[in-house]
């Protein structure tokens, strides 16, 4: 039998896609979400799956749900239809739009679209019309306040947005996203002092155990009893500036109970980046508060390692050079039956190696592949820190 049934799942991002990667992650970890999958097809922005019925394809598209976030529409179409035994063919599609925030994003999110969002059945509460972080992404996008204030809880400074109350507020236009996790730069901290004591979500309020206070606050997993987030007054500086010049940056950031001094954080140099837009003071004026201030600084994520890239750049370098070879003169018909084969090579590669990493392929159903891209190894750093979600994706 052909086909009855396709899955759309769509990303629409100019940059690293990372949506598509927790699928691929969560394809690999779990046999019986793919039992179904007659076959696939990677395309532009995303994927293809294909189903012999619809509800095999609607269980699939409400299992992707639970951990991305997306806006899911089914539409059909008559094929065929014979009126004498009363039967029809019709074909359904299952189109999945996912929400293009992705972890680390900062994003605006613009006040005038406020009555907007509330009106969707959902909203951001006290961060509409402030510069927020993207810390998470799973059926909803969570977001951090990126310039929080020292007498705010942390509690108020984030929210949660559903990927339905995101599209009907306008999409990129409510939320454009400002710089990505490729504009991020490595800070060295020079000092932490938390904001103040009472407003960290405190777990082990009865532990009366006389430890050094700066140890106890630092968060080191689930099972360490402190929460993940409190806000702190820190002191950074450039780690290209570092012991070249005195120039510092003061910031608060949500990452109090993870810093310590010395530690080295990635974060976004606003000070020295280009912002879009940025020529049009009036742009900037009408999405945020008037009492808003634009930070020299936004601290993300705390670098537990400085991994050297010298390795991929040897590797590159050599396979450029293995793939040079002599110019020879030939025909104009044969230079067209070469990029013809060539193209095929490289598309019928391409899927094999998307069906390795989803799991599709006979390597795939074993085990992962040897060499895991950069973004696939940091996606499962993240599951080893979110156990919820590394549960959700083996169910």
């Amino acid at each position: 039998r052909t086909w009855q049934a396709i899955v759309q799942v769509r990303q629409k991002r100019d940059e690293d896609a990372k949506g598509l990667i927790a699928i691929e992650t969560a394809l690999s970890k779990n046999k019986a979400a793919r039992k179904d999958v007659i076959q696939f097809t990677p395309t532009k922005n995303g994927f293809d799956f294909y189903f012999l019925g619809l509800p095999q394809a609607q269980s699939f598209s409400s299992y992707l749900s639970r951990f991305v976030a997306m806006r899911v529409k089914t539409t059909k179409k008559l094929v065929s239809s014979d009126n004498h035994s009363n039967t029809a063919n019709i074909k359904s599609t299952v189109v999945c739009d996912m929400v293009p925030l992705c972890t680390k994003d900062l994003v605006i999110c613009d006040k005038r679209m406020r009555g907007k969002v509330n009106s969707a059945g959902g909203g951001l509460g006290k961060l509409n019309g402030r510069l927020c972080l993207v810390t998470k992404v799973t059926g909803v996008v969570h977001f951090v306040d990126a310039a929080p204030k020292r007498g705010n809880i942390i509690k108020d400074c984030m929210a949660e947005l559903h990927p339905e109350s995101y599209w009907k507020a306008g999409g990129e236009k409510c939320y454009p996203i400002v710089l990505s996790s490729k504009r991020l730069v490595k800070f060295i901290v020079l000092d932490v002092e938390l904001c103040d004591a009472s407003h960290s979500w405190e777990t082990n309020t009865n532990d009366t155990n006389d430890h050094d206070t700066s140890a106890s606050n630092i968060y080191a997993g689930p099972q360490s009893g402190v929460e993940k987030y409190a806000l702190a007054d820190v002191e950074v500086v450039r780690e290209s500036d570092f012991g070249n010049n005195d120039e510092t940056f003061q910031c608060v950031t949500h990452l109090g109970n993870l810093l310590q001094v010395g530690d080295v954080v990635l974060g976004y140099d606003i000070a020295c980046a280009v912002l879009p837009g940025a020529s049009d003071d009036d742009n900037y004026s009408q999405c945020f508060n008037s009492s808003f201030e634009m930070p020299d600084v936004v601290l993300v994520k705390k670098l537990q390692g400085v991994t050297s890239t010298t390795e991929d750049v040897i590797s590159t370098n050599e396979t450029h050079k293995t793939e040079t070879k002599k110019f020879k003169a030939k025909s104009s018909a044969s230079k067209r039956r070469e990029r013809r084969a060539k193209k095929a090579e490289q598309k019928m590669e391409a899927l094999e190696k998307v069906a390795s990493k989803m799991g599709f392929a006979d390597e795939g159903a074993q085990g992962r592949p040897n060499h895991i891209p950069h973004e696939h190894a940091a996606f499962e750093e993240e599951l080893k820190n979110d156990s919820r979600l590394a549960d959700e994706l083996k169910q």
